[in-house]
Parts: structure tokens; sequence; C-alpha cells
């Protein structure tokens, strides 16, 4: 499928908002003009394996997991000289949307959807350094984006507040 052909993912009537729960992440990046472009193309679920929605509406980048609806991140995103730089950075704190409460897991993970979903990498999927040491390798991988991927260990955390 040629880009013109590419359909561009947008908000859906399913989906919640950001909940008031959250903590803000601190990622530093930029990206460049046509990194953007790709970007704002999101990504559309297709299968049942997909566990993500992912668009781009007026600067703020959202991802919502796709069976619940609920909004797990969100990024909003500003131009300057060098491209568009992360201005802010959002996680859901809502243990009953969303049970995770390691804010570098997050970023982690963050990274990689943005990466590997929406810039076509084949960055590592991070593993989260507090499963159980006889989960299945791939199980956690699946669980949260469907994807297969090789997998690298977060060794760090840093607790939320």
């Amino acid at each position: 499928m040629s880009e013109g052909d590419r359909e561009i993912a947008k908000r859906t009537p399913n989906l919640h908002p950001m909940p008031d729960e959250r903590v803000r992440l601190f990622l530093n990046r930029v990206f460049t003009s046509d990194e953007y472009k790709q970007i704002s193309f999101g990504f559309i679920p297709t299968a049942m394996e997909d566990k993500w929605l992912i668009f781009l509406e007026d600067d703020w980048l959202y991802f919502h997991r796709s069976w619940t609806g609920h909004c797990i991140y969100q990024l909003r995103l500003e131009s300057n000289a060098a491209g568009y730089f992360i201005a802010e950075a959002w996680v859901n704190r809502d243990q009953s949307q969303y049970r995770n409460s390691d804010n570098k897991y997050d970023e982690e993970l963050l990274s990689f959807l943005t990466d590997n979903f929406l810039l076509d990498g084949s960055n590592p999927f991070p593993i989260p350094n507090n499963l159980p040491p006889n989960t299945p390798k791939g199980l956690y991988q699946h669980h949260v984006s469907g994807s297969g991927y090789p997998e690298t260990e977060v060794s760090k955390t840093k607790k939320t507040d």
C-alpha cells in the first residue's frame, strides 16, 4: 500500500479519556518532520492480537488499549527548529484501568510502542523486572503488545510517589 493509500488512525466512539489518576513521564525525544509525518498515521488495530489504537489529534498522541478503549499514554508534541519534541508525556495510574506503577518501565514501553508501531523500528520489547521467574518467554509481550520482538529486561525502576 502506498503512503497515499494509507488510512489515518482516528478517535473512535468507544474510547475513554485519560483519567485524573495520572503521572507525568519524562521522555527527552525529538522527531524529524518525516518521523512526525509517519507518526501522524497512527496505528489501527486490524486483528485480535493488536492491543493498541494510536492516533494523533491536535499534536496530542493518544495510546488507547484497543479492547477496552482505556487511554494509557498521552504525548504532546511541539515543533521547534530541530523538529518535533515531546513537551508532555502522561501515563494512566487508575489501577482499575492499568495496573503498572513503574515510571521507568512505562517510559521504556512508550518508547517501544512509538518506535516499533509508529516508526517501523525493531527495538527489543521491554520486560519488567518483577515478572515471576517462571513466566514463559514471550507471554508478557503478547499480553501487552501482541508482538513478537526480541526482549530485554528493564533493570532500574522509578516508582511513582
